[in-house]
């Protein structure tokens, strides 16, 4: 095809030989030096391909542009919370980021060496800023806003590091294309001293054995091969390629481009191209190559590189591109352009596909675990009521054997059930990382192992087994930790060491030492046993959840295979790991490494260790509880009867009296508004005459104001508490007012709060009632209260409207007590403050603070039961 035909010179054969040969030896010559010197400027050419420096440079600089606009849109959005367009943009910022990142990573190693570093870390690895933040950027609006103060923080803290990365970088890749170019010039001179030499040298030759028309006969047929061959490589292309001049009109395109937008052969010459193209800059992808410095700065079009957009066919109908758009000069020296263009629907419908394929995923495995959460809990529920009914059974009946031992089997049975429910719903909060959340308090590791080891004795002497502690030499010093996790992690560990030996040893030993960071201690503690041992093969699938061995476990021991999962998993939550060594046959050594902060001051934490524990070692006293809410008489009363201490109840201040009469008690809690009688004239009543004259009387009040302690104090109370009291709080009055007549000490808070700055619920005081009477219990408490405070804000609202205040106040003082008893912070303050108002005669205060109740009644039963779940 690209063969041509040769046609033979004049001359003797003589001439034609030399012609031949000096034709030849010239060839050769010009051939060695032309690969040569084609080869270094074709190196140097790949290595300063303008749209690569170009379009690195231009990401680059873009990526410190990116986190600005990042930052710029999560302080829009803080500034504008509730504009959801505000999180959307911020969304659409984090995603550009990400993928500027993502870009910048793929270039080529070592030429970002700044970047790679010190920036590129800062965004990459499982604790980078992407790990950390994509959960709350794709999460819920409500968590985003919240996170939004930490999301500034951390860009503003970051933009420095990126900018100085960047700047680094970018005068990095100027200075190796400095370099670059500088090669290059030198080749290009080489090349230009070795062209000119070969011209004066190939001119003398063809005027001497080249005909001039032989020579452009056949340059002409190779131009014209070389166009049709081009021709057809373009008409064939599967991408649109459209020529444009220099105004942007289509000179010729090729038959994708035609299909492609719907043109017609005679239509789509002097077309409009930027008229079929849906971009803000349009007209910016059809400027000509900036010339200097200020040019490039006013027309970065980004050609270069292929830029996504949409663009429409003639008949209206719009579809996504991949435009890419190359330069070119003619003859005339006007520029025109060849368009690259590539439709790029298919592939975007297929990635939408995909993502909404990954999302469906994503949502079944979360409504998986959130019913097996939901399951778990309301199985709990009916469990607790079983076993708390059975015990009831055997204490406060006279059973026979066989029935006793019917009901032992039913509280065993039920005990098991629940604690694999309980470990299920564990399990579904570790697992949580949006909720794996557990409060920090001070605790003593000494106390906590010591208190499961006599919990777990009866166990280890049913099977025979010795268990024992070996406890440090020297004290460990109090410390501040999530207690919940650490007593989780040693109780599974200490009960499957119990739970896989039969008539051998079950040991824990604990040491300690100063930690490397300073106030911090490292635990080591060792749970060892004699039992069956697990065979090496199975040491790294024992931690596994659901996961139970064969014989030597799953076979001869029940279980779900929760135990161990959940405990690995408690001791990451709290920063520490659980190793294993183990023989089968011959038993295992189980070994938490933690590190703890010691607590600040150690007799404060040592304090507040006699504050929490139970009074039982005191002495039991004999304590008359007086509240007319049944919530608050009954709440007290478990914590109380949990304590050791012998409990009496009174509905008002008039049944205090009578009962307090009647027998001496060791000290009452007064509450002081009830109806009949209110706590300040039963005081007086109690004073006056009866049993109890002497016995200390602690007022217990929901709200007051601090100007009315003398009024409580000359009614005859010894001291006021402020609901909620809490079990540290009630611990410490009765041993300061049961064993010494120490000074009263004033509790009541100087003044309160307004009710928008308060939480919802007293994490603190719910956390301390349910390590006391139990999770279930106290939802149980909370619900009550939520739906005695539901049903009285319509009789509230019609007594005021009645003009009855006083009536509305007293039924708002009764669900506020309620409130504050369990934790409910908001909702016991705006019950509080209506209650204040209608006593003062504030109507207008009043109907504020009753307006205001339903909504908080709203929001804090959705915080309950965000909590429950």
């Amino acid at each position: 095809m690209f063969s041509e035909s040769r046609d033979t010179a004049p001359g003797g054969v003589f001439e034609r030989w030399t012609g031949y040969v000096l034709v030849l030896a010239v060839g050769v010559t010009a051939l060695v030096a032309a690969i040569f010197i084609f080869s270094d400027i074709d190196k140097q050419l790949e290595q300063n391909r303008v749209a690569h420096l170009d379009n690195r440079t231009w990401v680059l600089a873009q990526f410190e542009v990116d986190v600005l606009n990042l930052a710029s849109a999560a302080q829009m959005a803080a500034y504008r919370s509730d504009d959801p367009a505000r999180l959307d943009e911020l969304r659409k910022r984090f995603d550009i980021l990400y993928s500027r990142v993502d870009i910048v990573r793929g270039f080529e190693s070592g030429t970002i060496a700044p970047l790679e570093a010190d920036v590129l870390p800062i965004f990459d690895g499982p604790e980078g800023f992407f790990a950390r933040w994509i959960p709350v950027i794709d999460g819920p609006d409500a968590d985003l806003r919240a996170a939004l103060p930490q999301l500034i923080g951390e860009l503003e803290r970051d933009a420095g590091s990126v900018r100085s990365g960047v700047v680094r970088a970018l005068g990095e890749v100027m200075t190796v294309s400095d370099a670059r170019r500088a090669t290059l010039r030198q080749s290009l001179q080489t090349f230009a001293l070795a062209a000119l030499g070969l011209l004066g040298l190939m001119g003398v030759l063809i005027a001497v054995v080249i005909v001039q028309s032989n020579a452009r006969r056949r340059r002409g047929m190779l131009l014209e091969r070389s166009v049709h061959n081009l021709r057809a490589t373009i008409e064939s292309s599967l991408d649109a390629v459209v020529v444009l001049d220099h105004m942007g009109r289509v000179v010729e395109c090729n038959r994708a481009a035609l299909d492609m937008f719907r043109w017609s052969p005679q239509t789509a010459e002097g077309t409009n191209f930027v008229d079929y193209i849906r971009t803000d800059d349009a007209d910016g992808l059809l400027r000509p190559h900036a010339r200097g410095e200020e040019e490039a700065e006013l027309n970065p079009t980004g050609r270069d590189g292929r830029i996504t957009m949409m663009a429409q066919r003639t008949n209206g109908s719009t579809f996504p591109v991949e435009v890419s758009v190359a330069e070119a000069q003619g003859a005339s020296q006007d520029p025109f352009f060849i368009a690259f263009i590539r439709d790029i629907s298919e592939r975007l419908e297929r990635e939408e596909s995909l993502k909404k394929a990954r999302n469906d995923a994503l949502k079944g495995e979360e409504a998986k675990s959130r019913f097996l959460a939901v399951m778990s809990h309301e199985m709990r529920t009916p469990l607790n009521g079983l076993m708390a009914a059975s015990d009831l059974l055997q204490t406060s009946t006279d059973l026979t054997d066989r029935q006793r031992w019917l009901t032992d089997i039913v509280i065993g049975c039920g005990s098991a059930a629940l604690d694999q429910v309980n470990n299920v719903l564990e399990l579904t909060r570790l697992s949580d990382k949006d909720g794996a959340s557990y409060a920090r308090t001070v605790f003593s590791p000494v106390d906590l192992i010591e208190g499961l080891i006599r919990q777990n004795q009866p166990q280890a002497d049913k099977r025979g087994n010795k268990l024992w502690f070996a406890q440090p030499k020297n004290p460990v010093p109090p410390v501040l930790g999530q207690r919940h996790l650490f007593l989780r992690v040693m109780y599974n560990l200490i009960g499957n060491a119990i739970k896989f030996t039969d008539n051998g040893k079950v040991s824990v030993e604990l040491l300690w030492h100063p930690g490397r960071t300073s106030g911090t201690v490292d635990l080591c503690i060792h749970v060892g046993d004699t039992g069956i041992g697990i065979a090496e093969e199975h040491l790294d699938t024992i931690f596994r959840n659901f996961e139970t061995l064969d014989a030597s476990y799953g076979r001869i021991r029940e279980g779900t295979g929760l135990g161990l999962g959940i405990a690995k998993l408690a001791a990451e939550t709290m920063g520490g790991q659980i190793d294993v060594q183990s023989k089968l046959g011959l038993g295992s050594v189980f070994t938490l490494r933690l590190q703890l902060p010691v607590a600040q001051g150690a007799e404060a934490a040592q304090e507040e260790f006699a504050e929490d524990a139970p009074s039982a070692g005191d002495g039991a006293r004999a304590i008359l509880v007086v509240d007319d809410n049944a919530i608050n008489r009954q709440l007290l009363a478990e914590i109380l009867r949990m304590a050791g201490h012998e409990v009496a109840t009174a509905e008002d201040g008039a049944e205090a009296a009578e009962a307090a009469g009647a027998r001496r008690f060791d000290l009452i809690l007064m509450d002081v508004s009830m109806p009949r009688v209110d706590g300040l004239e039963a005081t007086r009543r109690i004073r006056r005459a009866g049993a109890s004259t002497d016995t200390p009387i602690l007022g217990a009040t929901a709200h007051a104001d601090p100007d009315r302690v003398p009024d409580f104090l000359a009614a005859g109370m010894n001291d006021v508490l402020v609901k909620p009291i809490t079990r540290s709080a009630l611990f410490r009055a009765i041993r300061q007012f049961t064993e010494t007549s120490a000074a009263v000490e004033e509790v009541l808070p100087a003044g309160d709060p307004p009710p928008d700055d308060l939480p919802l619920i007293d994490a603190e005081l719910r956390a301390d009632l349910e390590g006391n009477l139990g999770p279930d219990y106290i939802a149980g408490m909370i619900g009550r209260v939520l739906s005695e405070t539901g049903d009285a804000l319509p009789e509230m609202r019609r007594l005021h409207e009645a003009g009855d205040h006083l009536a509305a106040a007293k039924l708002a003082h009764r669900t506020a007590g309620a409130a504050a008893a369990v934790g409910l912070m908001a909702l016991h303050r705006s019950l509080a403050s209506y209650e204040t108002a209608a006593d003062a005669s504030n109507t207008a205060e009043a109907a504020r603070a009753l307006e205001s109740l339903p909504a908080t009644l709203e929001r804090t039963a959705a915080a309950c039961q965000a909590t429950a779940a």
